[in-house]
């Protein structure tokens, strides 16, 4: 049984109390916001963290991967370590460790440190994570858990959102000349606020006697969630080699006995890491399935718009950083009237809208871009990612509530891992799927913005010193390179022995293409934007699909009676 050593009720006014109670809850938030902020941050930053630290480019996926591994596969361990050790110590070492990790990013000297610095804050954050949901239970009644819950949703949401935006205002500001490293500096001051809001206010939440580490399901579920998550990360920029499918192969057979052996432990009265009755009440199934969902369909937008902007438009990584801030405003405004929302209609109606409304904010920017010319207006975007962001924030804010207002004192440790383990493997899942779909759709525009580019260049060569003689072979030229690029996987990147600069050629080629090097570059450009901007459109509407689909699935949360208010003398009220 999880025990709390709070103060008792009856030594300290109940008004003290309860402001101790939301100062320890702004320290978990606090927390929250550093994790849900690196997993998105550091992404602006990549092309220059790559330039000063010469990372290769499977060390630049390991860059961005490492992270997202070592978070997700260790959060169920995690959880069990908080109930075992006391949540309050564990969450406030694993604060002062991921603040310590982020300054060994920020001084890191090569990519590998790099690496091995990012792995250790995942596991760090994870370590965070896994006791956020219980600690903020146990400091407040179930009368307060949609008011908290909510705001636990809405800053990770927001945070995500965020990450580009403050990833691109750093960088582009660099201060005091730390360029990239400043988004890794930034959460030392995050990191000893946290830690002064959360000592001694929050409960420690020791579970007595401390149960045996199940140590097959800690190997379990870390090798199956690795094998899983480990291929989605890299399969694309490997092109799915046979070993990456044996391994996914592999992990459905571990997460499977895991399963099976969890639910023999729990059986046997033992304390398994995953409690697998919780999966018993529908509300938390169903939960943790528009969970897995709508944070795939998160991450997949999020991925697209980036590269959409950055590699098709051209874009620096400030004004696609700043793309995100419309939907940040629109997922903060939704987020406060969610509790709202929630009080009049119920909070699966509330989720069902607020899929709705992020669908149709995701379809509303397609409708608004421009495949044919190549265009995206941003003042005509702005409206539709506000939408995005405020359905964002209906639906995240009131998520966590659905999901454990079915767990019990004894299994809400279990969950705390469990939830965000899930987010993790949909974000993971997300970006896997939206990929393979978004690169396909940037192959399958090509085939007729190519022709129209290279017709395009036809016509603009006649204006240049290029002889007649060179036009259509440099066009043909031009459109064999392009075609291979965004036909590859990986578009992003020019095809082996292409380049439209006189450096990457030699000799009467170089002479050429310095007679035509703005034409090229005009050409380039624009079977660029005519590709992305047709695969982003298309893949909008698809995850508009996805959201309209999520919002049917939350009919299945069903109702839940009103939680009826506690008195003072409840001693489940926040003073115990």
């Amino acid at each position: 049984m999880a025990r709390a050593d709070a103060v008792p009720a009856d030594s300290i006014a109940a008004e003290p109390v309860v402001r101790a109670a939301w100062l320890a809850l702004a320290g978990c938030l606090l927390g929250l916001f550093m994790q849900m902020l690196d997993t998105t941050i550091v992404n602006i930053a990549l092309p220059d963290l790559t330039v000063d630290l010469g990372a290769s480019t499977s060390e630049q996926l390991l860059v961005l991967s490492v992270y997202t591994l070592a978070f997700a596969c260790t959060l169920l361990t995690a959880a069990t370590l908080g109930g075992r050790l006391g949540r309050r110590r564990v969450f406030v070492t694993a604060i002062l460790a991921f603040t310590v990790t982020s300054v060994l990013c920020g001084v890191a000297r090569g990519p590998v440190e790099l690496i091995v610095f990012r792995g250790a804050q995942g596991v760090s954050a994870a370590l965070m994570s896994a006791q956020t949901l219980a600690l903020i239970a146990a400091l407040f009644p179930k009368t307060r858990h949609g008011l908290v819950f909510g705001i636990y949703g809405a800053v990770a949401g927001l945070a995500a959102m965020l990450g580009p935006v403050i990833g691109g205002v750093l960088v582009t500001s660099d201060v005091l000349g730390w360029g990239w490293r400043t988004i890794f500096f930034v959460n030392v001051p995050l990191g000893v606020i946290a830690c002064g809001l959360a000592w001694r206010r929050l409960p420690q939440l020791r579970e007595l006697p401390a149960p045996r580490l199940d140590l097959r399901g800690v190997v379990l579920s870390t090798a199956g969630l690795f094998f899983l998550l480990y291929p989605l990360a890299v399969g694309r920029e490997q092109d799915w080699p046979p070993q990456l499918w044996v391994m996914m192969g592999v992990s459905v057979v571990l997460l499977v006995l895991f399963v099976v052996l969890e639910r023999r432990l729990l059986a046997r009265g033992g304390t398994p890491l995953l409690r697998v009755d919780l999966f018993r009440s529908r509300r938390f199934s169903v939960g943790l399935s528009l969970s897995l969902l709508f944070f795939s369909v998160f991450a997949g937008f999020f991925f697209t718009v980036s590269i959409s902007a950055q590699f098709g438009l051209g874009y620096s990584p400030l004004r696609t950083g700043l793309l995100a801030l419309p939907f940040a405003l629109g997922g903060a405004v939704g987020s406060v009237v969610s509790p709202a929302v929630v009080d009049r209609i119920g909070s699966a109606r509330t989720l069902c809208a607020g899929a709705i409304v992020l669908g149709a904010g995701l379809a509303w920017v397609g409708l608004t871009l421009q495949p044919i010319s190549g265009t995206m207006s941003i003042p005509a975007v702005i409206a539709p990612l506000v939408v995005g962001g405020i359905g964002t924030g209906l639906f995240v804010a009131p998520l966590q509530t659905a999901i454990l207002s079915d767990t019990s004192e004894a299994n809400i440790g279990s969950a705390s891992g469990c939830v965000p383990t899930v987010q993790q493997i949909g974000a993971s899942i997300g970006l896997a799927v939206v990929s393979l779909f978004f690169f396909g759709q940037v192959a399958a525009q090509a085939q007729s913005a190519v022709p129209a580019a290279r017709a395009g260049l036809v016509a603009d060569l006649q204006n240049t010193a290029v002889e007649p003689l060179f036009r259509a072979p440099m066009a043909d030229r031009f459109a064999d390179c392009a075609r291979g690029q965004l036909t590859s996987p990986h578009p992003d990147r020019p095809a082996p022995g292409c380049g439209d600069d006189a450096s990457a050629q030699t000799g009467m080629a170089a002479d050429l293409v310095g007679k035509a090097t703005r034409e090229l570059q005009v050409a380039g450009r624009s079977v660029a934007a005519r590709s992305f901007v047709g695969a982003f459109q298309t893949t909008l509407w698809v995850l508009a699909g996805m959201c309209a689909a999520i919002a049917v699935l939350t009919l299945g949360l069903g109702r839940r009676p009103r939680v009826q208010p506690r008195t003072a003398d409840d001693p489940a009220s926040p003073e115990r």
